[in-house]
């Protein structure tokens, strides 16, 4: 690992990045984590997002982690072996990667084709239910990995837990997910094909569903008393 920190700190390319992409702030610190060593990250805290590259010693891989609120992934488009493969990908990806991740990168076609983005129902969805927020809404989907989007999210930040409904390009089909403190749950529930069917699911189970969790938390204990 000194080596890969002794290469990282002479890196030229650090010097060109800017300090503002898509209202990301850029953040130079550079800090060690157990076999993982971050580099540099983009940071918009308000909307709770963040992209960061580090390098993990485990895989001997350069690589770009992604955070959209409670969820966090690594985007293998990013992943490199040495500086150089990695600078090349930056140069290519980082700017349209930061677009997408605040929302203002265009869709894919497929994704356009299923009309979330038009969907009349979700625009009347509550602002805040059982004490969660809705934090992503379908009017501005997030891109995640393997083909899924994140077309609702509720969160509670305080207490790291969250319902997320999805919508996967490759197998067409809705799904949700629960993060009960960041441990994650499926919410099969949610399941459907199209929209007028999920719709339907929503209406039937959002308010239950996020009612059951509040009480799962409540009845474990407040996160500051954890």
């Amino acid at each position: 690992m000194k080596t890969i920190i002794e290469q990282v700190e002479a890196w030229p390319f650090l010097d060109t990045l800017p300090p503002e992409c898509a209202g990301f702030a850029l953040d130079r610190e550079l800090a060690e984590s157990g076999t993982q060593y971050l580099m540099f990250s983009y940071r918009k805290p308000q909307d709770h997002r963040s992209f960061a590259v580090l390098y993990d010693h485990a895989t001997k891989d350069f690589m770009g982690r992604i955070t959209v609120g409670l969820t966090e992934y690594f985007d293998v488009t990013f992943i490199s072996t040495d500086l150089a493969g990695l600078e090349k990908i930056l140069a290519e990806r980082l700017p349209r990667t930061l677009d997408r991740l605040a929302g203002d990168e265009g869709y894919e076609s497929i994704f356009r084709a299923k009309k979330i983005l038009e969907w009349d129902y979700g625009r009347q969805l509550p602002r805040e239910l059982a004490g969660f927020t809705l934090f992503i809404s379908p009017e501005r989907p997030i891109p995640t990995i393997n083909g899924s989007y994140i077309i609702l999210d509720y969160s509670d930040f305080s207490e790291e837990s969250n319902l997320i409904l999805y919508y996967n390009v490759y197998r067409d089909e809705f799904f949700g997910e629960i993060r009960f403190r960041r441990t994650p749950e499926m919410a099969g529930q949610f399941d459907a094909k199209d929209l007028p069917e999920l719709a339907g699911k929503v209406s039937d189970n959002l308010q239950g569903t996020l009612e059951a969790l509040r009480g799962r938390l409540n009845e474990a204990g407040r996160g500051e008393d954890r």
